[in-house]
């Protein structure tokens, strides 16, 4: 009965009504939209971080991702090898990282030099897909390079020019060795266009006295993966000899660059919380304003304090329970649209690029910032129900039935 009740007294002003209930689902899809907008740029960012070239996962001996010294070598591979066949591990590749001095026909510069095996690394990261003039590495390569573009630039190079390596091996003599430029990345990526060279992992061996050594096991993860794979080979792998890096531990500004948007997010949802339960507030002030003659004749012939204020609650909840369907369904269709046809940044590439965002971002929110939007949106509406109730409960009866 009360429920029949307080659908009537909605629909009798059906204009304020519909307005109110326009502006809670119009908050909530915006808010929804939002965060799927920050989900897809910020998932988008942290998946190219990891598959570009860093991996969910680095193992390393203890120490070397802060102090990488050839010494620092992976002290028994074929452990962490068998470790991850364990566990599963199918996406993976191992790295000879070192520094050195690339020279060109006029000037050289210092650099990061990163000897892979093609194969692997094509299955691992989407490093391959980087490489804008030329091509990757392929399996049998041996004294090929790929340059980035920046240092390409700086050095005077084009593809097929001879690119000369020079390096301290593992016993501190001086090698050096010529290869061919085959492929240059101009992504636009921090780290990637400048600073770095890619060689085949034989050969780098060879050159640095490192044969059979590595220094670091890429592996690639799904998200949901990550935490209990790294977990695990934290207690396989001995924390003295090993070092197990996710890639936050690796290159910590990303995530707390999310977590800081993110933290501004939760803000602006406070915000249009506060809108949201005003609005349903203002909308039964109102009618309890108006009705207030009818609620003095409803308890004089016998209608509860109670009853009352909870048929005004009922109402209050009402309009806010259409208002969030509508808004959770126009988010959900705004998001899906958006994330099958993208939101195109091309415009702003020459900028963004470098923090690993793509040209096109879709759309996509967590089901966490989903529930969590949603479920406030419900508590707002929950409290603005109270304030119009209470008001409806202390109405005296005979000062409310002379009510003009």
């Amino acid at each position: 009965m009360l429920l029949l009740m307080a659908w009537r007294n909605i629909v009798r002003n059906l204009r304020r009504s519909a307005i109110t209930v326009f502006a809670i689902a119009l908050g909530l899809a915006s808010l929804l939209f939002l965060w799927g907008f920050k989900d897809g740029l910020h998932n988008s960012m942290m998946r190219n971080l990891q598959e570009v070239v860093l991996g969910s996962i680095q193992i390393h001996s203890k120490g070397f991702f802060h102090h990488p010294s050839l010494e620092g070598a992976l002290v028994d591979k074929e452990l962490v090898e068998q470790e991850l066949e364990r566990l599963g591990v199918t996406r993976r590749t191992v790295r000879l990282s070192a520094f050195g001095l690339a020279a060109g026909q006029e000037s050289s510069e210092g650099l990061g030099m990163l000897g892979v095996s093609p194969e692997t690394e094509r299955r691992t990261t989407i490093l391959h897909t980087r490489v804008s003039q030329g091509r990757f590495l392929n399996a049998g390569d041996t004294h090929a390079c790929v340059l980035g573009a920046t240092t390409a630039g700086n050095l005077g190079l084009n593809l097929n020019d001879d690119v000369v390596l020079l390096a301290h091996d593992r016993y501190g003599s001086l090698s050096a060795e010529r290869f061919r430029l085959v492929g240059i990345i101009a992504s636009g990526e921090m780290g990637i266009d400048r600073g770095l060279v890619i060689v085949p992992l034989n050969t780098l061996q060879t050159l640095l006295a490192m044969e059979n050594r590595i220094s670091d096991i890429v592996i690639q993860l799904p998200a949901d993966k990550l935490e209990q794979t790294a977990a695990s080979l934290r207690v396989a792998l001995d924390p003295e000899q090993y070092e197990v890096l996710r890639w936050y531990d690796m290159y910590p500004v990303m995530k707390q660059w999310v977590e800081l948007e993110t933290a501004f997010y939760y803000i602006f949802l406070t915000i249009v919380l506060f809108i949201v339960a005003a609005g349903i507030m203002n909308t039964m002030l109102m009618s309890t304003l108006e009705r207030v003659h009818e609620f003095g004749i409803m308890m004089s012939l016998g209608c509860s304090r109670l009853r009352l204020a909870s048929m005004v609650a009922i109402e209050s909840i009402l309009i806010g329970t259409i208002g969030i369907v509508i808004g959770t369904a126009m988010g959900g269709l705004i998001v899906a649209f958006f994330g099958r046809v993208g939101i195109d940044l091309s415009a702003y590439m020459d900028t963004v690029t470098r923090f690993y965002i793509d040209p096109v971002v879709r759309t996509e929110i967590n089901f966490d910032h989903l529930s969590i939007t949603v479920l406030a949106v419900v508590i707002a509406a929950l409290i603005a129900a109270v304030v119009p109730a209470i008001r409806a409960a202390r109405l005296e009866p005979v000062e409310a039935v002379y009510h003009a």
